[in-house]
């Protein structure tokens, strides 16, 4: 379908570690779908996301989490990562 997720139970303290729609399936819920099944089934609780990424952070606002203020540079980049929980 173009999409995938990647979830990291690290004892219970569950991470999305990817949650990807490819653009053209963008707009018809499925992350949407996704991110409440990781949350409600797997019990995710966090997640990261590159800090210039407006538009997946709002996303991830739109579905319970918020931004905690953690922040780091991701691996191998002078990107920074946020830290976003529910």
């Amino acid at each position: 379908v173009g999409s995938e997720m990647c979830i990291r139970d690290r004892i219970n303290n569950t991470e999305i570690c990817k949650l990807y729609v490819d653009t053209c399936f963008q707009g018809q819920r499925i992350g949407h779908k996704m991110i409440q099944y990781a949350v409600g089934e797997l019990g995710a609780d966090h997640l990261w996301a590159l800090e210039k990424n407006t538009r997946a952070i709002s996303f991830y606002n739109k579905n319970g989490f918020n931004l905690t203020g953690r922040r780091e540079f991701e691996d191998g980049t002078a990107e920074y990562i946020v830290e976003l929980r529910r």
